[in-house]
């Protein structure tokens, strides 16, 4: 029968938005995993190999940019100090003079920090060791300093006990290194742009450079030659320009971490457009493009506003209202989320998406550190599939999450937020937790979902969050015990391998009687899961979910006519395989057996995929034949774990030479088994 559980999707009335979106899947039906338009992304200065891909693929794009500006600023990053620990940020005050013609920065950064745990007699603040500090004060009055490594270390004018406010202004000079401040230039013109994300803002101001510390607020003041412009967070309250100097003076107002501080100069073109939050409130969304694109851009910048309505309908009002939306062009490639004013590389609409939803989740509510940097990048690629639903209801939302898939080794969790790799995985960052949380959706129906994430907004807002504080909300909202889902899907790896067989018989009152057995194959885990289980018969198709927790479990069903067919999963709410029907014997289904799917693509030009499936762990190889019988390459692909897998055949043979044109046999052998397919290779 089928079980009752915590984790059972809701299938009460408030749960109805969920069963209309799952008959609009199946309406859908072969659409739903057609693909957008393939795009080409270009080449950055970051070392982003030109590609064409699908304009909704873009994690891969985005996660490498960022990946790349950590790595420049590795070693940057250090661990908090007790003395940091001690006191809180409550504002920052950085005046900047940026010359692109020297290059240099001087600056002065005033702190001002209310203290935890007192007493405190100095102030340490990370800052990088090639930066100059030139004086000091604390207090209002002059303060010695010291340097360790990339921490500053400011003597306090006197101790400062616990609940008091502290005020340290440091003055300093240098060129900026490790990436995050640079100078540049664009259409042979100078142009200043910082991306800080996750430890680079010490390299070019003086902070306590950790996300888990929001400023109150943040002014920023900068000084550039004339004629450039500058963009920067919240709202611009000076601006001047007397033909040598131009000078702005911005602040955010809302609380915010360093790593979102964003300074942006150039000869921009500068435009607004506005979103209307009621019938008789407006907010400016201003941008900051490069004059040669800023007619090119306009159509893609002109649906903002009704990106920004689909984003608040789904997750609570745009958080900084009082404020603006930006977005400030930048070289670099990418897109990175500065608070307010969203630095791009490129202006395509799921880039565009992606980064105005981390306004919500990476700069409202944002990670508390980089082991749960998926509540930012995870949130906001899974944002990606509810704007492709706001145009093209469940076939876009499905399409979008399906280029999202990984089945591969690694947890959603962090375990090293140093590694540039690790954090910013597109796979593991990105792309996974977009399903965890689609998962989520249909554990939990759609009204108690979207009710959860707005609790979340609520409770998170201009505040850190981890994994858990998350799960514990979902919790309140809907009533059920989530440990399971999350340790499995954020904490654990891989996914279900779920095997299936069903028999069905005349019920002795009427109707079928239908037999289930599903069996999860994988070695890894098992996970703890709803499954629906579709039963087609000729009045259509029946769907019940059961609770699968086990390596081996029978289920009962039953209907009301003879069934045609029974589907597990067939709208795609589990990350999962599927094999099946298999025969039963005994009531369990028989032993699986060696599987070859065909190659793709097919025919080829340069390489395929082979995708396949191992019954049992063993030794496994793959070989190419041409039609004379001759062996062209042999892959001998080590011992494997059951279930499926995927190899990536390079168009080479043996010698490492392009194989000629024609017809090659495809052989994989395993477990006492044999498999064949064919490919034809043109040129």
């Amino acid at each position: 029968m089928t079980q009752p559980s915590s984790l059972a999707p809701d299938r009460s009335p408030r749960a109805s938005a969920t069963a209309a979106f799952v008959l609009l899947l199946l309406a859908a039906g072969a659409s739903t995993t057609a693909r957008a338009a393939p795009i080409l992304f270009p080449e950055t200065p970051a070392g982003w190999p030109a590609q064409v891909r699908d304009e909704t693929d873009v994690a891969p794009y985005l996660a490498f940019h960022k990946a790349m500006a950590m790595a420049r600023a590795k070693g940057f990053e250090t661990f908090q100090t007790a003395n940091q620990s001690a006191y809180d940020v409550r504002t920052y005050d950085l005046d900047l003079n940026a010359n692109p013609n020297i290059p240099l920065l001087t600056g002065s950064v005033k702190v001002r920090a209310t203290v935890l745990t007192g007493p405190l007699t100095t102030m340490e603040l990370d800052f990088y060791s090639n930066m100059a500090v030139d004086s000091v004060r604390a207090g209002g009055v002059p303060a010695s300093f010291s340097r360790s490594g990339n921490l500053l270390i400011v003597n306090l004018d006197r101790p400062y006990a616990t609940g008091e406010t502290m005020e340290v202004k440091v003055s300093y000079h240098g060129l900026p290194t490790g990436g995050s401040f640079a100078f540049d230039s664009a259409n042979g013109r100078s142009l200043i742009w910082s991306l800080s994300e996750p430890f680079g803002a010490r390299t070019w101001w003086p902070c306590k450079d950790y996300p888990s510390d929001k400023a109150d607020s943040v002014d920023v003041r900068v000084s550039v030659p004339s004629g450039m412009i500058t963009a920067s967070n919240g709202n611009l309250l000076e601006s001047s320009d007397d033909g040598t100097t131009a000078r702005t003076h911005w602040k955010e107002r809302y609380p915010i971490t360093t790593y979102l501080v964003s300074v942006t100069s150039y000869a921009y073109t500068v435009y607004s457009d506005w979103y209307h939050s009621t019938s008789t409130d407006s907010m400016e969304i201003r941008f900051f493009i490069y004059p040669e694109n800023a007619a090119s851009t306009a159509n893609v910048n002109s649906k903002i506003k009704n990106m920004i309505a689909a984003f608040a309908a789904r997750f609570g009002p745009y958080p900084f209202l009082a404020e603006k939306y930006g977005e400030a062009e930048f070289n670099w490639g990418g897109g990175m989320e500065h608070q307010t004013c969203t630095s791009l590389g490129v202006f395509f609409e799921y880039v565009i998406a992606h980064e105005l939803s981390h306004q919500w989740w990476g700069d409202m509510v944002t990670c508390r550190d980089f082991h749960h940097v998926w509540l930012n990048e995870g949130f906001a690629t899974y944002s990606e599939a509810l704007w492709a639903e706001a145009n093209s209801g469940a076939s876009g939302y499905l399409s979008d999450l399906m280029g999202n898939q990984y089945f591969g080794a690694g947890t959603i969790y962090v375990p090293d937020e140093n590694n540039e790799n690790r954090v910013f995985s597109s796979n593991l960052s990105y792309n996974k937790p977009s399903w965890v949380l689609h998962m989520l959706r249909h554990v939990l129906g759609d009204a108690t979902f979207f009710a959860a994430l707005h609790a979340y907004y609520q409770q998170y807002q201009y505040r850190t969050a981890v994994t858990e504080e998350f799960r514990d909300v979902c919790e309140a909202v809907s009533g059920r015990d989530l440990h399971r889902f999350f340790q499995e899907w954020i904490y654990g790896e891989y996914y279900p391998n779920y095997q299936f067989g069903s028999s069905w018989i005349a019920a002795p009152g009427g109707g079928y009687d239908v037999s289930l057995v599903l069996e999860q194959t994988q070695t890894w885990q098992l996970f703890w899961m709803p499954v629906d289980v579709t039963v087609n018969t000729p009045a259509g198709p029946q769907t019940f979910v059961v609770m699968d927790s086990l390596a081996h479990q029978a289920f009962s069903l039953h209907v009301a006519q003879r069934p045609d067919s029974v589907q597990i999963d067939p709208f795609s709410w589990i990350l999962r395989r599927v094999t099946g029907p298999v025969t039963l014997v005994n009531g369990r289904p028989a032993r699986p057996q060696l599987e070859l799917d065909p190659p793709r693509p097919n025919p080829v030009r340069r390489g395929a995929m082979f995708s396949f499936s191992m019954p049992r762990d063993g030794a496994a190889r793959l070989s190419l034949f041409d039609v004379t019988g001759a062996r062209v390459r042999s892959l001998d692909l080590g011992t494997l774990r059951s279930g499926p897998h995927e190899i990536v055949w390079d168009g080479l043979d043996q010698a490492s030479r392009s194989v000629p044109p024609g017809v090659y046999a495809v052989r994989l052998e395993a477990c006492g088994e044999r498999r064949t397919q064919r490919i034809s290779v043109i040129r």
